[in-house]
C-alpha cells in the first residue's frame, strides 16, 4: 500500500496543497467539486464561520454543484447547524438537498451526502 505524501509527490501535477477557506483557482473553473470527509467531521475544531466562507468560496471556483459528504462527525453525530447551513445556501440562491447515498462512511448515520446546485 501507497503512502498518500508519496502519491502526492509522484503526481505533483494533480494535487494543489490549500488551505481552506481560500482556494487558488479561478472563478467557475470546476464543473463539479466533491468534498469528502472533511468538513463536517471536524466540527469541532471547524466553526460555523468557517463552514460558511468555505462553502462561499466552494461556491466561487464551482460552476454547477457541490457535493459534501458525510454530513456527520467523527463520532457520527449530523453536523448540529446542518439546517441553519442549508437555509443560508438556499437564501443565496442554491438548490440543496440531503441524500441517502448506497454507502456509509462508518457506522450510526454517515450514509447521507449534502447536494449543492448553484441557482
Amino acid at each position: 500500500m501507497k503512502n498518500c505524501a508519496n502519491d502526492m509527490m509522484e503526481s505533483s501535477e494533480r494535487y494543489v496543497p490549500v488551505t481552506l477557506p481560500s482556494l487558488p483557482f479561478k472563478d467557475r473553473e470546476f464543473d463539479i467539486l466533491l468534498s469528502a470527509h472533511f468538513l463536517f467531521m471536524y466540527a469541532d475544531r471547524l466553526d460555523y464561520q468557517f463552514h460558511i466562507k468555505t462553502l462561499n468560496e466552494l461556491l466561487r471556483v464551482t460552476k454547477e454543484e457541490i457535493r459534501i459528504f458525510p454530513l456527520v462527525d467523527l463520532e457520527g453525530k449530523r453536523y448540529a447547524p446542518l439546517d441553519n447551513l442549508i437555509s443560508y445556501l438556499a437564501e443565496n440562491g442554491c438548490t440543496v438537498e440531503e441524500v441517502k447515498v448506497p454507502y456509509e462512511f462508518q457506522a450510526a448515520n454517515a450514509n447521507s451526502m449534502l447536494k449543492i446546485k448553484k441557482g
